[in-house]
Formats: structure tokens, sequence, C-alpha cells
């Protein structure tokens, strides 16, 4: 992919970087900005892929093809950026990869994820490997019962007593 910025009569090939600030620094909420979003969603820096996850303006299906990207600093973009266009099946897809950071930020704010059923996605994450991906799971006071009590079976003793903790301040 090559970027050419024009200004009068003046072509300036834009690097890596400089397309990155570039597209930070446009306009977060302008519609007609999407296709260009979508575009540059297909670059093959991931700096790009990044600044492009984190513009509202983007569409689900960019979202989409983005959950499948396999940096993580494109995926901690998208968690951030993008919690309410995120699909269940796109998380379960981030989820799967078992990248802690990634698995913890979802943990961390579940209920977010408008366009997911809580439920499932919080099952997921208590079957993470990572104790700290349970840990942050049980934590959160906004995880459906069935999944808290399910994480006081949990083998590891401070992922139970976290799960007791927020259940005991539900009652």
């Amino acid at each position: 992919m090559q970027v050419m910025l024009v200004v009068d009569e003046h072509e300036i090939q834009l690097g890596w970087e400089a397309l990155g600030s570039l597209i930070r620094s446009l306009p977060n909420e302008d519609e007609s900005l999407a296709d260009l979003f979508h575009e540059l969603a297909q670059s093959n820096i991931a700096t790009v892929r990044a600044a492009v996850a984190s513009k509202a303006v983007i569409s689900e299906e960019t979202v989409a093809n983005l959950a499948s990207d396999s940096s993580p600093e494109v995926i901690e973009e998208l968690l951030c950026a993008q919690c309410r266009k995120l699909s269940e099946s796109a998380l379960a897809q981030i989820i799967q990869r078992n990248w802690s950071e990634a698995n913890r930020r979802i943990a961390q704010s579940v209920e977010g994820y408008y366009q997911s059923d809580i439920t499932a996605v919080a099952k997921l994450l208590a079957g993470s490997a990572d104790p700290s991906v349970r840990a942050t799971l049980a934590s959160n006071g906004d995880v459906p019962k069935p999944v808290l009590r399910q994480l006081l079976k949990d083998p590891d003793p401070e992922v139970r007593r976290l799960a007791q903790n927020t259940l005991s301040r539900r009652y």
C-alpha cells in the first residue's frame, strides 16, 4: 500500500509512522472517512491498523476484520475503542488466542460488549488457563451470577476468594 499526500501540485509519499499519526489526527466522528479507514485497515503495518482500530466511525465489517489481526497492538486498540461493535464471535476469536492482557481487559468490562451474550463471553473467560484472567473476571461485579458461582469451584484459591467476595457484595 502506497499513500501519497498531495498539496497543490506537490506529492509526498508518507511513511508508516507519518501515516499512523495522520490517521490518529483525523476526526474521530466523521462518517465520510469510514471507507478510507476500511481501506487503511488492510495495511501490512500494525501501527496503521491500530490507528484505524481506534477510530469511532469504522464499520462493523472493519471491526470484524481487525478482530482477526495477529498484532496485540491492534487488538488492544479494538478492545479500547470498539467494545460496542465487537460481536460475540469476534470476542471469542480474541479470547481463544489466550493473550492474557487482552483477556483481562475483556474480563474487566465484559458488561460493555453490547453485541455479545455477556454470559457466553464470561464463560469463555472463566475457562482461561491464566488465573489472572479468571481473577479479573471474578472481581467484576457485573459478571452474571452463574459464572461467578462457577468460579467458586476454581482450582485457584484466589479466584475462589474473589468470586465469593463479589457474590457477597451483590446480596
